[in-house]
């Protein structure tokens, strides 16, 4: 009787620190919605979004003339130079719900242009482990990932992902960017938020994360940004996924070479 008492008594224990984890873990996050992209997603609070004209002035280097096409931009709540330490920069391609043969062409079309073989993963494998050589489809999911290293800044390198989530309005494009000896680390995390992408109704009580001005140095010789963004919505799907990829990565080519003179 003794015995069963304390089983009893260990279970209750169990699940009580169950729940309680359970409920630190979903307090634990802030949500972003997107309502040009029509769907949210889920991101540490240890994480903040940068006010858009902070971002905008930084992405375009001070030059008024020029235009970024961004969604938002987040990094951790206690990075002390903007765009140095991990970040994310948030893309949406509002081009309605894509049939499976037309995520097909371009995942193809990637496949191509990085000149890498498509593995097709689980969503339970998706994002579990670095594979830098394949570009990732988890078909279930409706996501594909990229994983690169880039040039980075006096640091050292710097690890790209994109993960390119297929919805029903579109494509969400997360570009997460990470010193590289801290990228396998992280790398959960970033899972986590590229999979939340949701365009199911929040409840009512859900608060969404109003812009916030993140308290950070934004130097630019301090770090340096490296995008594969997409710019306008494309009519041909494939052909123009193909060539802004191109035409973004000769840019940071180019503004590598600047910075090296």
């Amino acid at each position: 009787m003794h015995s069963n008492k304390l089983t009893r008594l260990g279970l209750i224990s169990c699940l009580a620190l169950l729940t309680l984890g359970l409920l630190a873990t979903s307090a634990s996050a802030e949500t972003f919605v997107s309502y040009n992209g029509r769907f949210h997603f889920s991101y540490p609070n240890s994480w903040t979004q940068i006010d858009f004209t902070t971002a905008q002035f930084y992405l375009t280097r001070g030059d008024t003339a020029r235009t970024v096409d961004f969604e938002a931009v987040f990094c951790e709540k206690d990075a002390l130079v903007l765009f140095q330490d991990q970040y994310l920069i948030l893309t949406v391609d509002t081009v309605g719900d894509l049939a499976p043969l037309q995520i097909d062409s371009v995942v193809s079309g990637l496949s191509t242009e990085f000149k890498r073989p498509v593995k097709e993963v689980s969503t339970d494998a998706f994002l579990r482990t670095y594979c830098p050589d394949s570009i990732i489809f988890d078909r279930a999911g409706k996501r594909v990932s990229i994983e690169s290293e880039v040039p980075g800044d006096s640091s050292g390198t710097k690890n790209n992902l994109l993960v390119m989530s297929f919805y029903d309005n579109g494509i969400a494009n997360f570009y997460f960017y990470c010193p590289s000896i801290e990228y396998v680390y992280n790398l959960p995390v970033y899972r986590e938020m590229a999979i939340s992408v949701s365009t199911e109704p929040m409840p009512a009580s859900a608060p969404t994360e109003p812009v916030k001005v993140a308290d950070i140095e934004t130097k630019s010789n301090n770090s340096s940004t490296y995008m594969l963004f997409f710019g306008v919505p494309f009519i041909l799907i494939l052909i123009a996924l193909i060539v802004r990829l191109r035409t973004k990565r000769q840019q940071a080519n180019s503004s590598n070479t600047q910075k090296g003179q």
